[in-house]
Formats: structure tokens, sequence, C-alpha cells
């Protein structure tokens, strides 16, 4: 299985289909409890004494490098902006290392070009090299993070040097998305199979890694994780379907007939000029979303067994859940407006869906159930 330390995880053809499935604020909307948290990040930084200024310069650099890891996922990625403020203050640091690197390997891959092939390899060069520094543990003053000037390894340094995180795990989604990069799949695959392993060895490992910085190594905790990591996957690819990119895999666009030409030009679609063609995408994203739903079903069902400390490492599972729920209101068809409306900041549809947002994530973070 994907951990080392796990026994068998639960695979596709072990959960069966479950019913079909039910189911980015601005900073001045957050609660206040919420920015309270966000005031407090720094306050992991120092130890309340006196320090000499080369301290002091450290702890800036730690603070100016976290910033922007912060800011970065805030821009490209505001639902894991926000859940990273209900993490506590000594692991945000971390966590939006974390969700950078996944932001920044995400554009890369989005690209599908010979300069996007060159630039996954630096980011799997750099923790490669990370890794080796990390391991040789002799007390070097300047750090491969350092030399290449990069504030989001140099909070991977950190991450990894403060809760010891799996080397592997991090080379892992670096390699699985070079790998897909350079058999010119342009974001597509082949069958369901594949899409989710790709998945599971992208955002479960991502999850694995958050639940790391929590301080949690437990075989039901990555249980859950790998199912939730899994379906968020799924969740985002039918997203991006509202985006203008049809990443369907090609047995559901060969199951249900769909028009290879709207696969990178679905305005057709969108505009409502082919009917049959959007409804053969219909009953593709429905299947897509029935899986989501059975690993989102499979993951509430084992909630109870995660550790309390690993609970806010879950909170992916809410934005999976509420998408879910909208799509089926309209009877997953990704192209209503209702759908793509809540993609765009500036509308109202949008601005009230984060708030709801914001809601079902506070109850599920003060509750630890999702």
């Amino acid at each position: 299985m994907i951990r080392h330390r796990c026994a068998a995880i639960v695979s596709s053809s072990s959960v069966g289909y479950p019913p079909r499935p039910v189911i980015g604020l601005q900073p001045h909307f957050l609660p206040w409890t919420v920015l309270a948290k966000e005031g407090s990040c720094f306050r992991f930084f120092g130890t309340g004494v006196e320090k000499d200024s080369q301290s002091q310069q450290q702890d800036q650099q730690q603070q100016d490098h976290f910033l922007y890891n912060r800011n970065l996922v805030q821009t490209r990625d505001y639902e894991s902006y926000v859940i990273g403020l209900l993490h506590p203050p000594t692991i945000q640091p971390s966590y939006f290392a974390l969700r950078a690197l996944h932001v920044e390997l995400a554009s890369i891959q989005a690209k599908d070009t010979a300069v996007a092939t060159m630039r996954m390899k630096w980011w799997l060069d750099a923790l490669q090299t990370l890794t080796t520094l990390s391991m040789a543990d002799d007390g070097t003053s300047q750090s491969a993070a350092a030399l290449r000037g990069n504030p989001t390894l140099l909070g991977l340094e950190y991450a990894i040097q403060r809760h010891n995180l799996s080397h592997r795990f991090l080379e892992r989604i670096v390699e699985t998305r070079l790998a897909d990069l350079e058999r010119g799949n342009q974001g597509r695959f082949d069958n369901f199979q594949e899409m989710m392993l790709f998945f599971e060895r992208t955002h479960s490992t991502l999850l694995f890694l958050n639940l790391e910085c929590c301080g949690v190594v437990d075989e039901e905790a990555d249980k859950v994780a790998h199912c939730i990591g899994i379906s968020t996957g799924i969740v985002n690819m039918i997203r991006s379907i509202g985006y203008g990119h049809v990443g369907l895999p090609r047995d559901l666009v060969v199951k249900y007939g769909v028009d290879e030409g709207y696969m990178n030009d679905p305005r057709k679609l969108i505009q409502g000029e082919d009917p049959e063609g959007r409804r053969a995408i219909q009953d593709a994203v429905m299947d897509m979303a029935m899986v989501a739903g059975d690993y989102l079903a499979h993951a509430r069902s084992h909630q109870g067994n995660i550790p309390g400390e690993g609970k806010c490492a879950m909170l992916p599972a809410v934005s999976c859940l509420r998408y879910l729920e909208r799509l089926e209101s309209v009877d997953y068809d990704v192209f209503e407006d209702k759908i793509r409306e809540i993609e765009h900041r500036d509308t109202l549809t949008a601005r009230w869906w984060r708030f709801g947002h914001l809601m079902y994530l506070a109850r599920a973070h003060l509750t630890g159930v999702f």
C-alpha cells in the first residue's frame, strides 16, 4: 500500500457504489476566532527570551517565508488557506509550505510542455537535495533551500526538521506528477483506476504528510486520509470541467460517447448548443461523483478512529461533501450556472458559498466530525 506502515487499505474494488451522494471568503469575512489564529501564527517563531541579532534575523527570515507560502495558498487555493488557519499556530508554517508545494506542482503540470518537465525535475532534484542534507546532519549552515533562494523550499526544510517528515512521501508526489508529464497525458487518464492511483499518490500522500505535521502516525488515520485524498482529487477533476478542462478518463469517454472535441473546448456545451453531448458528460460526471461519495462515506464511517490532534488534517473532506451536495442538486450538470458561479470570487453566489463553507468548516473543527 502507499504508506509503509499501513495494512491493506480499502481499494476501489472493495467498496461498493453508494446511493447518489448528497452533497474562496475574503479575510474580512472571517470570524474573529479564525482571525485570532491568523494573527497568532508568528508566536511559534521565537522563544520569548532575548536573542542575538543572528537569531533574530533567522526568525525574521522564517516569518517572511511563512508569509510567502501562506499568501501563495491564499491566492491560488483559498479553501486550503482557510483550512490552514484552523490548524494550530505551531503547525501552520509546515502546513502552508506543503500546500504551497502542491500549488506550485499543480500549476506546472497544467502547462504540459518541455519547460514544465524541466521545472518538475528541478523540484524533484531540490527535494532530494534537502533529503541528503537532512540525513547528513553535519550542522552546515547553508541549506539547499537557502542556496536556491526559494521560500517554499525553505518552509519544507523547516517542516522536515521540525516534524521529521517522510522524505519518500515528498519525492513520491513530485515523481508521480513528473511521470504523468513525461507520458504526455495532459491531465487525462486512460481509465478510472489510473486516475485514482494518481490521486492516491499525490493528494492522499499530501494528507499523510499533513498528519505527520500534526504528530499523528496512525494506521487508522492513514486509511481515512487515503479515502479523503482520492475523493478530493476526483472532486477537483470534476470542478475543473466547469473551467473548460474536460479531464474525463478515456474509459468514461467511450462508455458515454462523449465527443472528443469537447475535451479542450466545451463552449458549445456551456451555451447549451448540444444537449446530448452535455447529457453524456453529466452521466460521466455522475459516475465520478458516485465514487468520490463512496470514499467520503467510508472516511466518515471511520473518522472516530482519528486521534484528536489529527482532526484538522481531515477538513478537506468538508469541501468535497459540500460540492457534491450542490452538484447533485443540479443533476450533476457541471455547466449549470449554479455550479460554475461558485468558482468566481466576485459574484454574490460565490461570496455566499464561501461564507457557508466557513460555517461548515468551523462546525467540523469544533466538533471533530465532518
